[in-house]
């Protein structure tokens, strides 16, 4: 199992445990607002916001609270005007790293990544250094509970899926990014729990780290990067063995 997927899933469960501690809906809101700014705010005919309102109740966001963010979308509330800017740059051991984040201000965004980075051992590239070594993908997780292997490969090939990785807790299912939320329909269709769709990057060669401590302080930067208020996301291109990736957590 690659150690990338492994701490995905590490990530979104405690995801949900640090949900009532308001970042998790900064960063929603955000989503909801650049969405209805790219799709409109219909979420029937915007799935990209449709996704993005399904999150945001996932984790209990008030009605009202994601009313107001579609609203800032469509330029009905004043309010900052967030767009998405994508950062390149290393983690310790050589670790490639893609950092999504939604901002109203580039110059204090990237001062701040550049920062943590720094802080952290690893260092902020310029655009295009690392993007070769990821692809642009359909992300879809599902739960692991109450669907075998065979039964989640025959319902992802059905539902136009292009590959399947089996992680300990859920299943997480790749996509052409166009073909993303289509997919993600058939699965809902067919009775399945969906626990996260979205269209992001997928490492195509993974530096291996075999060593706890390296893979401490990836962690620690990681965490770090996330917890600024203007990242979405941080995707690496690590490989790092289950038992390596326990005694660094």
């Amino acid at each position: 199992m690659a150690g990338h997927s492994h701490w995905a899933q590490i990530k979104h469960k405690k995801a949900k445990i640090d949900a009532q501690r308001g970042k998790i809906f900064t960063k929603i809101i955000r989503e909801i607002t650049v969405a209805v700014r790219e799709g409109g705010p219909n979420p029937d005919t915007n799935p990209r916001l449709r996704t993005a309102i399904e999150n945001a109740r996932k984790v209990n966001m008030p009605t009202e609270t994601i009313e107001r963010a579609i609203k800032k979308g469509t330029g009905e509330l004043g309010g900052e005007n967030y767009e998405e800017v994508l950062y390149e740059g290393y983690a310790p051991g050589g670790v490639a790293l893609m950092i999504l984040t939604y901002t109203d201000n580039r110059n204090r965004t990237t001062s701040e990544v550049r920062h943590v980075l720094s802080k952290h051992g690893g260092n902020l590239g310029s655009s295009g250094c690392v993007s070769f070594l990821f692809d642009r993908v359909g992300i879809i997780e599902v739960p692991k509970e109450g669907i075998s292997e065979d039964e989640i490969y025959e319902r992802a090939i059905e539902a136009g899926a292009e590959d399947v990785e089996v992680g300990e807790v859920a299943y997480t299912l790749y996509t052409k990014p166009e073909d993303l939320y289509a997919v993600k329909e058939a699965l809902e269709s067919s009775g399945l729990q969906i626990e996260r769709a979205e269209i992001a990057y997928k490492p195509n060669t993974l530096v291996q780290v075999q060593d706890s401590e390296t893979a401490k302080k990836i962690f620690k930067l990681l965490d770090a990067l996330e917890d600024l208020d203007d990242v979405k996301e941080v995707i690496a291109n690590f490989d790092i063995p289950k038992e390596v990736i326990e005694q660094a957590t």
